[in-house]
């Protein structure tokens, strides 16, 4: 890792990535809390559709802004970037409607999906594999104060100025990544990496991607993995209050112990980082995300026919649920990008696009099956670790 200049014992570079990756848990979990407000507000159900809109704006824009940057280089498209997200999050605090509260989300996503691609190319043009890991984890510590915060913080803004007063502060939260990236961070780019960007080569980098058999193993176990702890997130503000009727501000409060998890995940990795390369950590780890996510189903079933489960035991399985599943994520990153000096932007925005679009899907699953009840939102999770460990399988026999 180059040296530069450090902020509270991070380099800038890194603490300025870590802000741009804070954004996306952000700006999905501040409003989880005033789902029940917003539909009350626009006299509709669908606000988990809000999140779906999100994910596929995200799935899109990546694909954009990865090939931008191996263009133009890093900053530009994070310019570009963070001022539409700054549009959307106040198209969002303006909405009227379900459907423009959607149109807002897409826009948003569109704007702070340049940071997801950018990012992990600043780390691939920086770092080496086993170092690319161990910053992975360490941007892992940093983005999980954002779960734990946000969701606590949206319960007592909604209930203090309204479901709306998310998105302003969503709307300056944009303000100051675009400072950040201004002031501390700096062109990684090799000049010798520079990519062209007519659509024939675009498009020919993409299809050497998708038919690259290692890449996408890793990209998929990433997306599922992510679609995993996702599927929690977008179901839970439906489940929790159904079975336990939580408030919003403690709604708040239980999600944001999610951000726990990732920080147990985070120095957990760490830790085996010191003697494992990656890809071994990821072979011991990859089945027990299912394991824990059958557990959750035999809880969701006992609550259903046998007896009332209490809110302790599902907290303590979905925490378990995301240590194990959050611990693969870093690593599918590093292995995805270790061969793509040449293309890292393009490599990392089909990374995270293809991460978004099972996530797309896994949240529509959920808004269709969701039902208030554990069984099928256990079900839809177990099923996204499943894959993973599938995909792992299928990759390793071939």
């Amino acid at each position: 890792m180059s040296s530069d200049r450090t902020v509270l014992g991070m380099p800038s570079w890194l603490i300025v990535i870590a802000i741009m990756s804070g954004i996306g848990p952000l700006t999905i979990d501040l409003y989880l809390p005033a789902f029940p407000m917003i539909e009350a507000s626009f006299g509709q159900s669908g606000a988990e559709g809000t999140m779906a809109a999100y994910l596929i704006g995200m799935a899109g824009g990546q694909l954009v802004y990865g090939p931008l940057s191996d263009r133009y280089g890093r900053k530009p498209p994070l310019y570009f970037g963070f001022s539409i997200y700054i549009a959307g999050s106040l198209c969002c605090a303006f909405a009227t409607s379900m459907q423009m509260l959607m149109v807002g989300r897409v826009i948003q996503a569109l704007g702070g999906s340049s940071g997801m691609p950018t990012g992990r190319a600043i780390v691939r043009d920086r770092c080496q594999p086993e170092e690319a890991a161990r910053v992975f984890s360490t941007l892992m510590t940093v983005v999980s104060i954002a779960p734990i915060l946000a969701p606590v913080a949206g319960g007592f803004i909604v209930s203090a100025w309204g479901w709306r007063a998310a998105f302003f502060i969503q709307a300056a939260l944009g303000g100051v990544v675009l400072l950040s990236v201004h002031l501390y961070l700096k062109e990684s780019l090799d000049p010798n990496n520079v990519r062209s960007l007519r659509l024939s080569a675009v498009l020919r980098s993409y299809l050497a991607l998708l038919s690259n058999g290692q890449f996408m193993m890793y990209a998929l176990i990433g997306g599922f993995s992510l679609a995993a702890v996702f599927a929690y997130v977008a179901g839970a503000p439906k489940v929790l209050p159904a079975m336990f009727g939580v408030s919003p501000e403690t709604f708040g409060w239980l999600i944001g112990l999610n951000g726990i998890a990732f920080f147990i995940a985070s120095r957990l990795n760490a830790r085996a980082l010191r003697k494992q390369k990656p890809r071994h950590i990821l072979r011991r780890l990859i089945w027990w995300p299912s394991l824990v996510g059958c557990g959750l189903i035999v809880l969701g079933a006992i609550d259903l026919w046998v007896i009332d489960i209490s809110l302790a035991a599902v907290l303590v399985g979905q925490f378990l649920f995301f240590v194990t599943t959050v611990r693969l994520m870093p690593h599918t990153a590093a292995l995805a990008l270790a061969s793509r000096g040449q293309d890292a932007g393009t490599a990392a925005a089909l990374l995270g696009s293809l991460q978004s679009l099972v996530g797309v899907l896994v949240g529509i699953a959920v808004t269709v099956f969701n039902n208030g009840s554990l069984v099928p939102l256990a079900v839809i999770m177990t099923a996204c670790a499943l894959a993973v460990a599938i995909v792992h399988l299928a990759q390793r026999t071939e």
